[in-house]
């Protein structure tokens, strides 16, 4: 009985082909995530670069913002400089130093006691400010008034491959009634300044020679008398609200926006009316 033999023969040339097109398939899927992957890592890491400076800015910011109206070390010796801050004057034409806002928003100028002067001098180095001007974040480092945003010495503080597209200080300001914060050294619920009659316990606080509503001598007392214009308060605190958006300049689609809240540590104080 003849052998029947099968040649090998292969694959065809359509077989190869559907090989071939099946193969470029995975490979340009691959390719795909590879390249998707890369791009990813290469947005993150310019968003974080973006944010790393603009972050360093805000630092800054908030740091020396926080400075506005300090006045002296030693209180002791300069009690005078407390009760009418030279840092904190509003009436003084053309040479205030109150934190101030201009430009929309977009610029803030303060100053504060920055040689520890005893007694306290305004000098133009005192004079600090930030704005934002033709895309940079700029600090001031001297000034001869706080009147506006164009006077003084005014240095970017932003990094070249950072473009600053806006920039807004929003200045708060609360009236706090000093008198609220009046002692009660005895204990007897009534303010010290203003005690019941030790004789006549259900008499209230304002009885005889042992309460007048005001703070005697020689009473411990922490009192604020105000004539009522504009308001009874004698002490206001500041707070001031950052917001900070930017760009990469080579790459605009790269942005970010950080907003913080900056509490004046140093409270403006005006003094005691009869």
């Amino acid at each position: 009985m003849p052998l029947i033999q099968k040649r090998q023969t292969g694959v065809t040339l359509i077989e190869l082909l559907i090989g071939m097109l099946i193969g470029l398939i995975v490979v340009a899927a691959g390719l795909s995530v590879f390249i998707t992957s890369l791009k990813g890592q290469a947005d993150n890491i310019k968003l974080s670069r973006l944010n790393q400076d603009m972050r360093a800015m805000m630092d800054l910011m908030e740091r020396d913002i926080r400075r506005a109206g300090f006045v002296t070390s030693d209180p002791t010796a300069n009690l005078a400089a407390l009760q009418n801050n030279p840092f904190f004057d509003a009436t003084t034409g053309g040479a205030s130093t109150e934190l101030t806002v201009y430009n929309g928003g977009a610029c803030l100028v303060y100053a504060y006691n920055r040689d520890n002067d005893s007694p306290p001098v305004v000098d133009s180095n005192e004079r600090a400010g930030f704005r934002l001007n033709n895309g940079n974040l700029e600090m001031r480092r001297s000034g001869d008034t706080n009147e506006d945003c164009d006077d003084g010495n005014w240095q970017s503080i932003t990094e070249a491959e950072v473009e600053i597209t806006g920039l807004t200080f929003t200045l708060t300001t609360a009236a706090l009634n000093v008198s609220s914060m009046m002692t009660d050294t005895d204990g007897d619920g009534c303010r010290d300044g203003d005690d019941q009659d030790p004789a006549t316990a259900d008499s209230g606080c304002k009885t005889g020679n042992y309460g007048n509503n005001l703070c005697d001598s020689g009473e411990s007392c922490n009192t604020c008398t105000r004539d009522g214009s504009p308001d009874p308060a004698c002490l206001y605190v500041g707070d001031v609200a950052i917001s900070l958006s930017g760009r990469l300049r080579d790459d605009q689609a790269v942005t970010q926006t950080i907003t913080e809240q900056v509490r004046v540590r140093n409270d403006k104080y005006l003094a005691a009316l009869p």
